[in-house]
This record gives structure tokens, C-alpha cells and sequence, in this order.
């Protein structure tokens, strides 16, 4: 069956029409998304407490990028990783790593916006917190533990001995300090997953063996 001009012309009339609508739409959710994440910005006036994001697929850094872009107080402190050589005559090889996987930490002034805010980003998985609170962490204690991952303290260390799959642990530095887990093994020579207990949930994280100790 043919189809004459005027149907052709209404036609792409409703195609046009949807595809304006869909771009009003996604220009408004970015509207929204932006208003909201700017309550979570450095120029919201308050008391600013520190929190921490828990993020996917290991993309710490480049959303902390994406969070510093948009004026948000954010940090992952990160700590010198040695890479093995392959080949003979190579050169050694440093890398910077999260010294706490999956974990992005941002000072703001705590508001429900600013909580939906960075929660709608893509990659963004959850706030740590407990009974649906997002749980605040002193400056004493992120001062430290920024100032431990800036001179090296996490790099390089003895670790614990007898440490194996199922032991006991108790989390020694950084701002989940004190907080109990159990080891779930190793991920390379110096550094350990585990399961942590904390407010009210549980939380893997890859730590070095200098941040814990043995319990049992």
C-alpha cells in the first residue's frame, strides 16, 4: 500500500513530537539532578561532616573526578601500589589504589537533597549509615586517616602473621577504625578482604594488612 505525502508528513509530525518530549524530559531529569547534587556542593552553608559513598566497579577515582567537577568536597585517599615485572630488564612500576576499595569519602552539609543528590549518580551505590542514616565521620578521625595515606603509611608494612581465611579481625586505622570483621582472604601480598560489620550492614573492603589486627 503506498503511502502519499500527507500521511508521510503526519507521520514524521509524531516522531518529531516524541522525540521533543523525550528531550524535554531528559532535560529536566538533568535540571533535577544537577539542583539536587548542588545541595551536596562546597557553596551550601552549614555544618559540613564527612560521609562515605560506596561505589561499583572499582571507579573510586574517576567519580571522586566527576564529584570535584561539579563542586563537591570529595576524596579517596590512595595509597602506592608496586606492580611486578613480567620482563627481564623492565622497569618497576607504581600505581596509585584506593587504600579502602569502593569507598569515596565527601564533606557536605547533610541534607535529604544532597543525599539523593550524589545517590542518583551513575555509580554511586549507597551511603554507609545505619537504620537508613547516613553515619558521619569525625574530622579527627578523617584527618588522620587522610594524613596516614599522604605519608606513605599504608604503602608498605609488616603484616599481621597467622592471618587465614575466617579469622577474626579488628580494623586499627582509618575512619572505620575499631570496627570488627572477619577475613575473607587475600587479594594480593599485602593486602586482605573483609567483611566488616558496619551500622547495622555489612561491607566488604580490600584493606592492607597494616590496617588490621588479628582477634583470635
Amino acid at each position: 500500500m503506498a503511502i502519499n505525502h500527507k500521511q508521510l508528513n503526519n507521520a514524521q509530525a509524531i516522531d518529531i513530537s516524541r522525540a521533543d518530549a523525550k528531550s524535554d524530559r531528559t532535560m529536566a531529569e538533568r535540571m533535577m539532578d544537577a539542583r539536587l547534587l548542588a545541595a551536596a556542593s562546597m557553596q551550601v552553608e552549614g555544618e559540613r561532616r564527612w560521609f562515605a559513598l560506596r561505589t561499583a566497579n572499582r571507579n573510586e577515582q574517576p567519580l571522586c573526578e566527576s564529584l570535584v567537577a561539579s563542586d563537591v568536597d570529595a576524596i579517596v585517599p590512595l595509597k602506592k601500589v608496586p606492580l611486578k615485572r613480567r620482563l627481564p630488564g623492565a622497569c618497576d612500576k607504581v600505581v596509585h589504589r584506593p587504600v579502602v576499595s569502593n569507598l569515596i569519602f565527601v564533606r557536605m552539609v547533610l541534607s535529604a537533597e544532597a543525599i539523593v543528590g550524589l545517590l542518583r549518580i551513575k555509580g554511586v551505590s549507597g551511603i554507609i549509615g545505619s537504620q537508613g542514616k547516613p553515619y558521619p565521620i569525625g574530622d579527627r578521625e578523617m584527618n588522620g586517616f587522610m594524613d596516614l595515606a599522604q605519608a606513605g603509611a599504608f604503602d608498605q608494612r609488616n603484616g599481621v602473621q597467622g592471618l587465614k581465611a575466617g579469622s577474626k579481625v579488628r580494623i586499627k586505622d582509618g575512619p572505620f577504625a575499631e570496627f570488627e570483621g572477619v577475613l575473607q582472604g587475600y587479594v594480593r601480598s599485602r593486602h586482605v578482604r573483609v567483611l566488616a560489620q558496619l551500622f547495622g550492614g555489612k561491607v566488604t573492603m580490600e584493606l592492607t594488612l597494616a590496617q588490621i589486627e588479628k582477634l583470635d
